[in-house]
C-alpha cells in the first residue's frame, strides 16, 4: 500500500522534475556530484521501475487501451524510471537556483 502511494506521488511530480532536471543538465549549470548521485539514483530507479511495472498493469494485461500501450513492458518502464531518477539531483539544483534568484 505504501509503495503504491509513493509510486502515485512520484508519477505526479516526475514530469516537473524531469523538465527542470533536463533544463539544468543541458544548460551545464550543475556541479559534478549531480552526475554521480544521478547515476546511483538511476540504478535505483531501474530497480524500482522493473518491480513497479506490476503495480501499473491492469489485471488482464493482454487488454490494452490503445496501440501505443502495446509497447509498454517491464524493461521500458525500468529505463523510464532510471532516467527520471537520474534527473532528480539536477532538478533539485534547478529548484535551488530558482529559489536563490528570488
Amino acid at each position: 500500500m505504501l509503495v503504491t502511494a509513493l509510486l502515485w506521488i512520484f508519477q505526479k511530480i516526475a514530469p516537473i522534475t524531469s523538465i527542470i532536471g533536463a533544463l539544468v543538465l543541458f544548460s551545464g549549470e550543475f556541479e559534478g556530484y549531480e552526475l554521480i548521485v544521478g547515476a546511483v539514483l538511476a540504478l535505483l530507479g531501474f530497480i524500482v521501475g522493473f518491480s513497479a511495472w506490476g503495480e501499473m498493469v491492469p489485471p488482464r494485461w493482454f487488454w490494452v487501451k490503445s496501440r501505443l500501450e502495446l509497447f509498454d513492458n517491464r524493461i521500458w518502464n525500468a529505463f523510464s524510471y532510471a532516467f527520471q531518477f537520474f534527473l532528480i539531483p539536477c532538478a533539485i539544483t534547478g529548484i535551488t537556483m530558482i529559489v536563490d534568484a528570488f
